[in-house]
């Protein structure tokens, strides 16, 4: 069992993670070279010098990996030592040739951040039903392997283990696309005026939250993964031209391919805990824009004995009042309904989507 992690980071994702191992009573200790955010981390996570960690937990930005990995492993042969970086490429290969202590390293990559940069804004239940990649290695012990594994099922997520080319690939796609779409869209807004963007509603919200991560952090990693990234902006600049071109031509059923293309990849994504994407029923409720609201909403979701799977939330322009809508199961939405409308909510009719 791991009892004690040094993380070498004290970014968002490795305090994230020192949170989440201290809330299972592993022993963790915070190090940058960022004094100021080493004080931070440690504070938040509680954290203490360890002389020889179970395991060493590389978290640093993606320019530095490749050498902390090895000064890491080279120091420390008796631990356990794991990156996280979101760009794998030849890692394996430059462990094996230069380091002496290969078989003590596994690559990991957990699918999951925040637009707020740095310990502050780390959660313990960040990584809770998400995905973390492992990199198949030959190279890696069966005592490296599962200490990996309890840090996975320690951080509340599942693994995923693929070859660092798959990786690469695959996350050029699922992730690295979605923050270049999300900034290029966002910079259409540019010239828009505050005045418009106040009728914006909470679709432009959702396909702009990833314009705001760090733009330093993802410049070194669009250009560390440019081989695999390429291609797919390749693909999707050829799609947008030929859907600029069926505008021309006014072309609907083009149109209606492209679109009908996107609802088919939408609903590929699995749905909460990696099951098959569900139908909800939302509940559409307005409430006032004032503290305590959504305290109360969930209060009365609990005395209903019903679960919300999602919501969101839009507030009108000039207005004190704002629209929650909850995503639930068909009948836990009927019975919320009902429960809410006899609590005097302004509760408008469910819908599917």
């Amino acid at each position: 069992m791991i009892g004690s992690v040094r993380i070498v980071g004290a970014g968002l994702i490795g305090t994230s993670i020192g949170l989440a191992l201290k809330s299972s009573s592993v022993a963790v200790e915070m190090v940058d070279t960022d004094a100021h955010a080493q004080r931070i981390s440690n504070d938040l996570v509680k954290g203490s010098p360890i002389t020889h960690p179970d395991l060493i937990l590389i978290a640093v930005p993606l320019a530095q990996n490749e050498s902390v990995v090895l000064e890491q492993l080279n120091s420390n042969p008796t631990s356990i030592v794991c990156d996280i970086a979101s760009v794998k490429s030849d890692l394996l290969l430059k462990v094996e040739k230069l380091s002496d202590n290969a078989a003590n390293f596994v690559s990991l990559h957990p699918m999951a951040g925040r637009e707020i940069a740095g310990a502050e804004g780390a959660r313990a239940d960040l990584f809770q039903g998400r995905a973390w990649v492992a990199i198949k290695s030959a190279q890696s012990s069966s005592d490296a392997l599962s200490i990996a594994d309890q840090l996975i099922k320690i951080c509340g997520a599942t693994a995923y283990w693929l070859t660092p080319q798959e990786h690469d690939l695959v996350v050029a796609k699922i992730s690295h696309l979605p923050q270049i779409l999300s900034s290029a869209l966002a910079m259409q807004l540019l010239d828009v005026s505050e005045e418009n963007l106040n009728i914006a509603g909470q679709g432009l919200r959702d396909v702009t939250r990833l314009a705001q991560s760090d733009p330093l952090l993802w410049s070194e990693i669009l250009i560390q993964n440019r081989s695999a990234i390429k291609p797919a902006l390749s693909q999707i600049i050829d799609q947008l031209t030929e859907l600029n071109k069926s505008l021309d031509n006014a072309n609907k059923a083009d149109l209606f391919k492209f679109l009908n293309s996107g609802v088919n990849g939408k609903n590929k994504i699995p749905g909460k805990h990696g099951a098959r994407e569900r139908n909800y029923s939302y509940l559409p409720i307005v409430i006032d824009d004032k503290p305590g609201e959504l305290a109360r909403i969930f209060n009365e979701c609990t005395k209903a004995a019903v679960n919300v799977e999602d919501l969101s939330i839009e507030h009108s322009p000039g207005q004190e009042t704002g629209l929650i809508t909850l995503a639930l199961s068909e009948s836990d939405c009927e019975k919320l309904a009902d429960h809410m409308n006899k609590q005097g909510f302004k509760v408008h009719p469910a819908k599917n989507r």
